[in-house]
């Protein structure tokens, strides 16, 4: 794995007024799968050759949040949103950017604008989402042959990693967020995989306390993955002890080598044993 160290600094909280977030980052070429894997075990998220934890000095709200495919069960609420899109064709294949996509991303930010966002152009899409895809996948729907929505992912043997969806439909009865997750979880079911990654679970943030449905799920703290909320609903783990202290860096540079070739103490730690 080559790394390039980023001096991170400071910059205004996509989810709360009055914070401000540090990430620590890297730029890491060259990552093989078991590295990969290795880093979403550690509450890693990446855009592109861009990776990142949260590392902020007096929040710890981000945390993340898995589901072990074998043991998801359906809700109620949900089988409802697969019976809503019913009707909308599915194709699965790698990333692969269109013109149309990044204008139904634009509509889609239009409705659901953070705080702060960098992806604000179409060379920022492409670098984001369409380049330096080794483990890339996507999931589009379409709608009476419309492209409506995509949802765009990482999939190895092991995990599959849910990076970002966006849409733009007509119909408010139909619940793409909500389809498009149990989608991945089918594939996923079908290709054996052991994780779905969700990214970050916010309790306090409207747009991303819905993960904590996709149940029962698991969250990473104090260094391991903890059960979170069981298969009835039920939270295991209270709002004032969910907090994500990230005081490590995962990425460290390998003395022996002359480049910036940086490696993971992957002998140390193999999560899917």
């Amino acid at each position: 794995m080559l790394a390039h160290f980023v001096d991170s600094k400071s910059f205004q909280c996509g989810y709360f007024k009055d914070r401000n977030s540090l990430f620590e980052e890297y730029l890491l070429e060259d990552i093989s799968e078991v590295e990969f894997e290795y880093l979403l075990a550690h509450g890693m998220r990446h855009f592109g050759d861009y990776y990142f934890r949260p590392r902020c000095l007096d929040c710890y709200k981000c945390i993340p949040i898995r589901v072990q495919v074998d043991e998801f069960q359906i809700a109620r609420s949900q089988k409802r949103a697969l019976k809503s899109c019913e009707n909308l064709e599915v194709r699965i294949g790698a990333p692969r950017y269109a013109e149309e996509k990044f204008n139904l991303y634009i509509r889609h930010k239009e409705r659901f604008k953070p705080l702060q966002d960098d992806v604000e152009d179409e060379q920022n899409f492409r670098l984001s989402f369409y380049v330096n895809t080794a483990f890339g996948i996507e999931f589009e729907y379409y709608f009476d042959g419309k492209l409506i929505g995509v949802a765009l992912g990482d999939h190895t043997q092991n995990t599959f990693s849910a990076i970002y969806t966006f849409y733009d439909i007509a119909d408010s009865k139909l619940s793409l967020g909500t389809f498009s997750i149990l989608k991945q979880l089918e594939f996923c079911k079908e290709q054996g995989v052991k994780f779905f990654y969700l990214g970050y679970y916010i309790g306090e943030n409207q747009s991303l306390k819905y993960k904590a449905g996709i149940r029962p799920n698991e969250v990473y703290i104090d260094h391991s993955w903890r059960p979170f909320r069981n298969a009835v609903g039920d939270f295991l783990i209270t709002e004032n002890n969910l907090q994500w202290r990230n005081v490590d860096f995962l990425v460290k540079p390998a003395t022996d080598h002359t480049r910036e070739r940086a490696e993971a103490p992957l002998a140390k730690e193999n999560p899917f044993l």
